[in-house]
């Protein structure tokens, strides 16, 4: 088997473009690291969330992402855009997780049946 199953390219004058041309901003590093740390926080306390004592934690969980949820529904909307525009899907799926994450929290505090409070202000 010492066949190759391509042939080799010939170097061309015009890269191919690639998600490596792309600087990526702090902003959007920053948003990509807070979405991993909840992506890492929600799912194993989702997961066990079948325990009563677990879904209080997952409560208290919502309760804290709906009190800053202002700044993580500007942060994830501001890296979606910048990384959908520059097709990096991965922190695309990770911007739209940290919505769905802060969406997810409105609706268990709203059944939980728990005072919205957003940024210190109480609704």
């Amino acid at each position: 088997m010492s066949d190759v199953f391509w042939e080799a390219q010939e170097e061309s004058e015009h890269p191919d473009e690639s998600e490596l041309r792309y600087k990526r901003p702090w902003w959007v590093t920053l948003g990509a690291v807070v979405d991993l740390l909840l992506l890492f926080a929600i799912v194993p306390v989702g997961i066990l969330s079948l325990i009563p004592f677990f879904f209080l934690i997952y409560i208290y969980l919502a309760q804290v992402l709906v009190w800053i949820s202002p700044v993580l529904l500007l942060l994830n909307a501001a890296v979606f855009w910048w990384s959908f525009r520059r097709k990096q899907a991965a922190t695309t799926a990770l911007a739209a997780l940290g919505i769905a994450f802060v969406t997810v929290s409105f609706v268990v505090v709203a059944l939980w049946q728990a005072q919205v409070v957003i940024l210190g202000i109480r609704f």
